[in-house]
């Protein structure tokens, strides 16, 4: 009896809980009336704001929830703070989550482009200059940080030459990247890239230089095998567990089934 009523209590500290100040106040500042009534916009737990002169734009029909920020999970962020500071553009698709302790500075002029059923992770940090894109269905481990610059400049001191300090980030779709990974200025991935965590570091354009649905790992990243690709589907990652519940055996996904079907994220 003792362990059930504990059980209970500590499921309900462990609970996420909407914010109703810091949700009001983002989907005020950031959308117009008509889509901030709809409050497409859910924050969670704590969440600290600094400059909001920003925007938000969805691409898809508004409606409660479509981008949540700050979901917890008690074993990596139960007591962390999430950030926000949006002077630039957001653009949205549906379903998009940043977990608990995000730092988000989007900068004046800079644009962050979240397609559908993108997953940030916990205590994830993103940074943007220029402009950050990161594809459908991709899944982003905890403490990984994307910058689009460097923040300082470097001079070649035998031309005199002075760089640009900033370059867009382009992710593909349905990559995932893991937890303690560094995605610098000018990274560009192709579809299905797994970046292998953690501590790797992703800084060029791997586009057209290693196939679509490889891994890569190290600093800097470097192909490790292609023809790999992460289930993203709840439905299918169910299918595997039962199998391996009852049978040792490697599970062989049938030919007649489609891979993008069982492995992208279901649509509701």
């Amino acid at each position: 009896m003792i362990k059930k009523i504990y059980n209970k209590i500590a499921n309900l500290r462990f609970q996420d809980r909407i914010n109703l100040y810091q949700t009001l106040l983002a989907n005020l500042l950031l959308l117009p009336i008509k889509e901030a009534i709809k409050f497409p916009i859910l924050i969670y737990g704590k969440c600290r704001k600094k400059d909001m002169y920003g925007k938000v734009i969805f691409h898809s029909p508004v409606h409660t929830g479509m981008l949540k920020i700050g979901i917890s999970d008690p074993v990596r962020s139960f007591d962390s703070k999430s950030f926000i500071s949006i002077c630039g553009i957001l653009e949205i698709g549906d379903s998009v989550v940043l977990r608990k302790g995000i730092s988000l500075l989007i900068k004046k002029n800079a644009l962050l482009k979240l397609e559908n059923d993108v997953y940030i992770g916990d205590n994830c940090t993103i940074i943007v200059a220029d402009k950050i894109q990161i594809g459908r269905a991709t899944r982003v481990g905890n403490n990984t940080t994307f910058m689009d610059t460097d923040f300082h400049s470097i001079i070649n001191i035998k031309t005199r030459e002075i760089k640009p300090n900033y370059a867009s980030i382009y992710i593909g779709e349905n990559n995932w990247i893991g937890g303690w990974c560094v995605v610098k200025k000018g990274t560009r991935t192709p579809m299905g890239t797994i970046i292998a965590g953690p501590y790797s570091m992703v800084s060029k354009n791997y586009i057209g230089k290693i196939p679509e649905c490889s891994i890569i790992a190290g600093s800097p990243a470097k192909l490790l095998v292609d023809g790999m690709r992460r289930v993203n589907n709840i439905e299918s990652d169910r299918i595997i567990n039962n199998h391996y519940d009852s049978s040792r055996e490697i599970f062989v996904l049938p030919d007649s089934v489609n891979l993008d079907t069982f492995c992208f994220p279901q649509r509701k």
